[in-house]
């Protein structure tokens, strides 16, 4: 899996909090008023700008320097005035590891810090070549620190999907205020699912199936007709709408759309977007029954592509 759990298990809220995320289905939710009410919390916008990779340089070297002893022996020794023993160990890091990425990100900033734009994307250049497809989610973050220099990849990279965040609402039969729900999926099968603030993780029995669906909901974005990069909204998803993040190495372009208007509709040209995220979500929380949306007094529907034996609903 890419470094995304890594990083989620870092949030910062005055300081560096160490999170443990364990595997486990729906039955493995936390009992008692606090953990209703996280699960009916937004997650905060910087999970989400974790989920979206659109960490600044410095905040990824800041996490990174609590997981790495060699980022922190570096940065210690920028903080000595060692500046070029910090440099060279850097340097015989990324040569002999170019996948390292604590070596990448220290080695962009000394760079950017130089004013030397050319040659952070250069050492940017390498890493790409290193990791190949792999590692999607740092990538993303890297390509994000380029356009933060002006550096634009090439269209065919631009275009390229990596991955999708999906945001909606989950409404509860006994009238209960909506769950948030945020799933991201990522181009090499990586995936995490958010009820509010809770994150599970699917099941080890389950995880080669929640792989080959996070792909096939990345690779279904990819035929989807979509706008060009742009900011992302600030707004929260509010009622049954439904917000889909496509991430690529070119930015965020966001599609939005009304579940009522999708999901009894197998020609809208977003209803297979629906599906495979309603199947995503259900395999990672190993919840038949927990499908996305889901309206007070209504049963949920899920689409017959997905159990035919079983017509389900989406609200």
């Amino acid at each position: 899996m890419s470094g995304l759990l890594v990083l989620l298990a870092l949030l910062c809220t005055g300081g560096i909090v160490f999170a443990v995320f364990r595997s486990r289905g729906s039955s493995g939710s936390a009992s008692g008023e606090a953990g209703s009410s996280k699960e009916h919390q937004r997650l905060s916008e910087k999970t989400l700008r974790i989920f979206r990779a659109e960490l600044s340089l410095d905040e990824e070297i800041a996490f990174i320097r609590h997981l790495s002893p060699q980022m922190a022996e570096w940065m210690n020794l920028l903080a000595a005035d060692k500046v070029d023993e910090a440099m060279r160990g850097a340097e015989a890091v990324h040569a002999a590891t170019p996948s390292s990425r604590p070596a990448t990100c220290f080695l962009m900033r000394a760079r950017l810090a130089m004013g030397d734009n050319q040659g952070a994307a250069q050492i940017a250049q390498t890493y790409f070549s290193a990791v190949g497809n792999a590692e999607v989610q740092s990538q993303l973050q890297t390509w994000y620190h380029l356009r933060e220099m002006n550096v634009i990849p090439d269209q065919e990279t631009a275009s390229t999907v990596l991955g999708v965040i999906v945001e909606v609402n989950y409404f509860e039969e006994d009238g209960a205020p909506a769950m948030p729900l945020t799933l991201a999926a990522y181009l090499d099968g990586s995936s995490v699912l958010s009820r509010g603030q809770r994150t599970v993780l699917a099941r080890p029995e389950s995880q080669k199936q929640v792989h080959e669906a996070a792909q096939q909901l990345v690779a279904a974005v990819m035929e989807v007709e979509r706008p060009a990069p742009g900011a992302h909204p600030t707004k929260p998803v509010e009622d049954h709408l439904m917000r889909f993040t496509v991430l690529t190495a070119g930015g965020p372009a966001v599609i939005e759309l009304n579940l009522g208007e999708v999901q009894d509709n197998k020609s809208h040209p977003l209803f297979k977007l629906l599906l495979l995220a309603t199947h995503l979500q259900m395999l990672i929380s190993n919840d038949k029954d927990f499908v996305l949306g889901g309206a007070p007094g209504t049963e949920g529907r899920q689409p017959s592509e997905t159990a035919p034996e079983k017509r389900t609903s989406v609200h």
